[in-house]
């Protein structure tokens, strides 16, 4: 599902609105400075001040006015910040909220306020603010604030859709800080909170079976506890890389050894089963030939703390306790067979890992002992054929789609 987040609106449409978009006509020039980048609209500006760690109020040049715009940063989401002020004492936000302003302020403040400001579509916008990637000159070199943002844990990587040129890079800067541990992925950075040292595990379901649109509930987030106690989760919450959150209700606990989800759609909440109403699909599936590569889900504590995360594909540090001790075997002639096959000394746990075969599709969400020399059939179906003769693949991957075994034939 093609993310549903942002709100891309043309500039003719900014204009009937009555929205600024950016003013004068805008040069032409690269997205960002790196090779193979698309082109993109370019405009350049002087900072008034900066609200928040993902906004800038901007003087844009050209526009025939000195009324400062609302400029919405692509491709980053800093944490939720509640007062706003050019005076530092007295904003008020979440944890990590004002760290990211304060980044923000940082560059710009080395830039001395000139900024260079792009995007593919120059009448995308988010919340009537229109889109844009900032950069500011520092040391004569034009450095990108949104990288800055998420390469150092300032801020969450946001897909938004139609401003695709980013997104690559983020993603893999997002990685790297998450395995770093840097600001927002250091799980205690906002004190010891409730449960500290539980290691909560965050899986997001981004494609459900069949049509995504027809089936909410099959796009969750499992949030798996894979310890000897119980852990409770009242006041926690998950949300994707947007605003969107679902908080969990007093007297939640993931027990030992299992899980709770949050499914998109609407139902009756149970024990392990959790229900967040939303009316339309919210996580992306990776299609690169329309330049979607990702998204994530993000596992909060009350005080603020990102405990756990799952941002999908793997990019950095991607392996599994399968790899070299488990392989596929494939038969894609009629009568179709896919199995499972133990080639190491020790059992393991096929939990967390998925074998995907387009349109089929087994997810093993509890824990399955697959025992040495053991070859676990997987099911497929009585009678029904997903494979075809002249040409496919069929992959053995992690919940963060890294790819630990493929099998592929003919033009697959």
């Amino acid at each position: 599902m093609l993310r549903r987040l942002a709100s891309l609106v043309t500039a003719s449409a900014l204009a009937l609105a009555g929205l600024p978009a950016t003013g004068a006509a805008a040069a032409t020039g690269m997205c960002r400075q790196a090779t193979g980048s698309p082109r993109c609209q370019v405009w350049t500006g002087k900072v008034a001040w900066v609200p928040d760690g993902d906004t800038l109020l901007v003087d844009v040049n050209g526009d025939g006015t000195k009324t400062p715009v609302s400029i919405r940063l692509i491709g980053v989401q800093a944490m939720e910040q509640h007062v706003y002020s050019p005076q530092p004492a007295k904003r008020r936000g979440e944890c990590h909220s004002l760290e990211a302003t304060a980044r923000v302020e940082s560059m710009v403040r080395a830039g001395r306020g000139v900024v260079r400001m792009t995007a593919i579509n120059s009448g995308s916008s988010s919340r009537n603010r229109p889109l844009r990637s900032v950069s500011v000159k520092i040391n004569g070199t034009w450095q990108d604030i949104g990288l800055d943002l998420v390469r150092n844990g300032y801020a969450l990587w946001l897909p938004f859709g139609g401003e695709w040129a980013w997104d690559s890079t983020y993603e893999l800067a997002s990685a790297y800080a998450s395995h770093e541990g840097k600001r927002l992925f250091d799980t205690d950075s906002c004190g010891s909170g409730p449960s500290q040292a539980a290691k909560l595990t965050v899986w997001a379901n981004s494609d459900a079976d069949g049509d995504d649109d027809l089936n909410l509930n099959g796009e969750w987030i499992r949030i798996g506890n894979p310890t000897a106690a119980d852990v409770p989760v009242g006041g926690w919450w998950v949300r994707d890389s947007g605003l969107r959150r679902y908080t969990f209700a007093r007297g939640t606990v993931i027990p030992a050894g299992g899980a709770v989800y949050v499914h998109v759609g609407s139902g009756t909440d149970t024990v392990t089963d959790k229900y967040w109403g939303l009316t339309s699909p919210i996580f992306t599936n990776v299609d690169p030939g329309r330049h979607v590569v990702g998204d994530g889900a993000y596992l909060f504590d009350p005080q603020g703390d990102l405990r756990g995360w799952m941002m999908y594909p793997c990019r950095v540090a991607c392996t599994s306790p399968l790899k070299g001790k488990v392989s596929l075997r494939v038969r894609y002639t009629y009568p179709e067979r896919i199995e499972l096959v133990n080639t190491g000394a020790e059992p393991v746990d096929l939990q967390g890992h998925v074998v995907f075969g387009r349109p089929y599709l087994q997810r093993y969400l509890s824990t399955d002992i697959l025992r040495p020399g053991e070859a676990r059939e997987v099911r497929l179906g009585p009678g029904r054929q997903f494979m075809d003769d002249a040409g496919g693949s069929v992959e053995l991957q992690t919940a963060d789609m890294w790819t630990v075994d493929r099998v592929s034939w003919g033009t697959g």
